[in-house]
């Protein structure tokens, strides 16, 4: 390619954010007349103009373009020796082309920020913040740390306790704070304190935090707590007013059938002993309540017959078995006379259509006092057939001197 190129200086400085210029010097040594195109190649070219980037020339002519090098204040951009290159290129020699070679020195310049993470940190014995720092310049920083309160109430522990951030970087390190003093309970405290950045040959940042000390007993403990002593009081209240009772009774109803179909068993059992000639047991047969104090007695009435109580003695009857082996008619009734009231009480009525045996078993005991008289009537007797009413009564309980 018949031309020459010269750049004016090799080597500019820049500020960032700034400009600088620097020259090249173009001449065509053809005998045609020529345009050549100029372009700046390397890193330094997305911040770099050239003017004019075309230049024709005549035969022997020479021409000088303006590089202007404005790099942008950006962490992108690094502080130092950024180099560069000039192309020429000829419009009739498309395949050559010149390269002019050069420097562009960046300088430095600083931008650091940091901030608390969170800037009010809260805990009872000890709270955490985190301390971050951004290096927004063009060159790299290291920092130490260091905390401080005012009124000294504060411990810190800081990790890293220095930490470097190159260009476009951010560092952390962590802030662990606890008060010298707690408290159990009440409202919660306020400690300020700061941070203080120092960097190598910069200004000190300072960085404002607080912590909020609390009571080590939170504040919804209290609360918490009378409130699950109100609700173990109802439940106490609930089990012993509501539900101790209706599983008591529940219980109690459950049991009951089976108690009764023992006693029933019982009796039954002393009717056939009775029925075979054998003596009824002299204790431990009897249930329920014994009002008189008496022995364990079991007997039968059978027909119209009664019996008469000792002056000095008393009966309590809880088990009655009614018999009607024949399965007559009519009518069977039990009652009560005292001879000395001339009182007479009926307690039982009953059909013997209804029934060939019948039993009754009473919680409450049926009592007959001293002079009363049990009675036990069939009615009409005789039956129809001309036969006597055999219809009898077994009854069980306490009987204090019975007849011999």
């Amino acid at each position: 390619m018949a031309a020459t190129a010269t750049l004016a200086t090799r080597a500019v400085t820049v500020t960032p954010g700034g400009e600088a210029v620097s020259e090249v010097r173009v001449r065509n040594s053809g005998t045609v007349v020529d345009q050549f195109t100029l372009e700046v190649l390397g890193d330094a070219s997305a911040w770099a103009i050239i003017e004019p980037a075309v230049i024709p020339l005549f035969p022997g002519a020479e021409a000088v373009a303006r590089i202007k090098f404005r790099p942008p204040k950006s962490s992108t951009v690094k502080a130092g020796a950024i180099p560069f290159a000039v192309r020429i290129k000829s419009r009739e020699d498309s395949r050559a082309s010149l390269v002019e070679e050069g420097a562009v020195e960046v300088g430095p310049f600083n931008e650091t920020s940091a901030e608390l993470i969170p800037r009010t940190a809260k805990g009872s014995s000890r709270a955490r913040a985190q301390l971050a720092l951004d290096n927004r310049g063009n060159v790299g920083i290291n920092a130490r740390l260091t905390a401080a309160d005012p009124d000294r109430k504060l411990n810190f522990t800081i990790a890293p306790p220095a930490i470097a951030a190159e260009p476009g970087t951010a560092s952390f390190a962590s802030i662990r704070v606890s008060p010298r003093q707690r408290f159990l309970t009440g409202p919660p405290k306020l400690h300020p304190y700061k941070v203080l950045v120092h960097q190598d040959g910069l200004p000190t940042i300072t960085v404002d935090g607080s912590m909020q000390q609390e009571g080590l007993i939170p504040a919804w403990l209290v609360p918490a707590l009378i409130g699950l002593a109100a609700l173990a009081l109802v439940l106490v209240i609930l089990w012993f007013v509501l539900l101790k009772p209706s599983i008591s009774s529940a219980a109690k109803d459950a049991v009951a059938p089976q108690a009764s179909a023992a006693a029933s068993a019982a009796v039954r059992a002393q009717v056939a002993a009775n029925n075979a000639g054998q003596k009824a047991p002299a204790a431990g047969g009897a249930t329920g309540v014994n009002p008189f104090g008496g022995d364990a007695y079991a007997a039968r009435l059978s027909g119209s017959s009664n019996l008469t109580i000792p002056d000095n003695g008393g009966l309590s009857v809880t088990d009655l078995v009614f018999e009607n082996p024949n399965g007559y008619t009519g009518n069977l009734q039990l009652s009560r006379f005292n001879s000395i009231k001339n009182q007479h009480q009926v307690l039982l009525t009953l059909k013997l259509d209804n029934f060939r045996d019948l039993d009754f078993h009473f919680v409450t005991p049926l009592t007959f006092q001293p002079n009363d008289k049990i009675e036990l009537s069939c009615t009409p007797s005789p039956q129809p057939d001309g036969s006597t009413c055999d219809a009898s009564v077994y009854y069980r309980g306490y009987f204090k001197n019975p007849p011999s």
